[in-house]
């Protein structure tokens, strides 16, 4: 098996990839496996020391490549040097062996460019930092927790006169959710008031943790609910209701494993259906 390992960079509405096929070819790559970390401590009466903590310093990805001598050899170089712009925040979408995931970054060493001759292949160097050190599954996991159990298959026949039950709601308020990533993750969980009202709708882990809103939901509405890092946020039709969240709640994670998340309300339960969306998260590929 030979080795593989593609980037495919997204900023600005723009997209730039760096391959064995591209015109733009990496020669060397550093900070993918993983971030230096802090180890935090204590002294202790006791022989050796008291961790209090750990903590993830941010990632540092250094890229060293080169471009392809072609036709194309100036305009590329003018390319890199406007894509890693140090006014963009970007994300990096990382192929290594057909192992994917990602990762967001500043720049924060503009494209550094050497050639010894004329006749050699530009190279050049980039380093991002990323604020979350953390790499992230390329796609995000999901579930309907209130799913509708279908009735019929097609090609569909109805007898004349007859009518038929396409479908019809299990009303089981609970789901179990898989995280096989290497750390906890946040959550973007998103209520849809699709059957009436609903009067303070609440999210609660097996743990006990929960979020619970102080809320009347209208028939169309819906509540959004993310608990991910830099990003905690609680919405209803996209304005701002953080403040309406009861004081007893928590921005929970998902832990590392199996975990039963289950979802009520005051009034109106059966009135929602309650998507769940979370990314894995990676220490390194």
């Amino acid at each position: 098996m030979g080795y593989k390992l593609e980037l495919q960079f997204n900023s600005n509405n723009k997209t730039l990839k760096m391959a064995k096929e591209t015109d733009f070819r990496i020669i060397s790559i550093s900070g993918l496996e993983g971030s230096s970390y802090t180890i935090h401590k204590a002294d202790s009466n006791q022989d050796g020391m008291v961790v209090t903590g750990k903590k993830i310093e941010p990632r540092e990805i250094i890229i060293k490549g080169d471009i392809k001598k072609n036709d194309n050899e100036n305009i590329n170089r003018q390319k890199i040097i406007s894509f890693f712009n140090p006014k963009q925040t970007g994300e990096v979408i990382i192929n290594r062996n057909d192992i994917s995931r990602k990762i967001q970054y500043e720049v924060s060493s503009p494209p550094y460019f050497t050639s010894s001759n004329l006749f050699d292949y530009m190279t050049f160097e980039v380093i991002l930092e990323c604020p979350d050190p953390l790499l992230s599954s390329v796609n995000n996991y999901g579930k309907n927790i209130a799913l509708i159990t279908p009735q019929f298959a097609f090609p569909l026949i109805i007898p004349a006169g007859k009518g038929k039950i396409a479908g019809y709601r299990t009303y089981k308020n609970e789901a179990i959710l898989n995280n096989d990533g290497d750390t906890e993750t946040g959550l973007e969980i998103v209520f849809i008031a699709s059957r009436g009202e609903v009067t303070n709708p609440k999210i609660e882990l097996s743990t006990g943790e929960f979020i619970e809103v102080i809320t009347q939901m209208a028939r169309g509405d819906i509540l959004k609910i993310n608990t991910n890092n830099r990003k905690k946020s609680i919405t209803l039709n996209g304005e701002n209701i953080i403040n309406r969240i009861n004081r007893q709640s928590s921005f929970f994670n998902l832990k590392v494993g199996t975990s039963t998340i289950k979802y009520s309300s005051e009034k109106g339960y059966v009135n929602i259906d309650v998507n769940i969306y979370f990314y894995k998260k990676y220490i390194g590929v």
